[in-house]
């Protein structure tokens, strides 16, 4: 049985204690500032790269703009208000 609740959160981004639910059902955990991964959204024409800088603070650096949101319920608005597509997992050397 479909509930309305799943169907209204259905296509949004959700925070899920230390993991991202993304709208396409993909779940990760966003990683530290000190890991080699970042998850790549895009919002319009932009793409930015998403991690946790501690303290409950994110970054999301893009190619022209940078947002630094505070907590979970800031970043949920800006990626859902923004209509923010989920592209992947960018890996990257030191």
């Amino acid at each position: 049985m479909i509930k309305l609740k799943d169907l209204l959160s259905e296509g949004k981004f959700k925070m899920k204690g230390k993991y991202l639910n993304m709208p396409g059902g993909e779940v990760s955990s966003i990683p530290k500032r000190n890991e080699r991964e970042r998850i790549v959204v895009q919002i319009k024409n932009e793409k930015f790269k998403l991690y946790d800088n501690g303290f409950n603070e994110f970054h999301l650096i893009g190619d022209r703009n940078d947002y630094y949101p505070k907590g979970t319920k800031d970043l949920e608005r800006f990626l859902n208000k923004n209509k923010a597509k989920y592209i992947g997992i960018d890996r990257w050397n030191f």
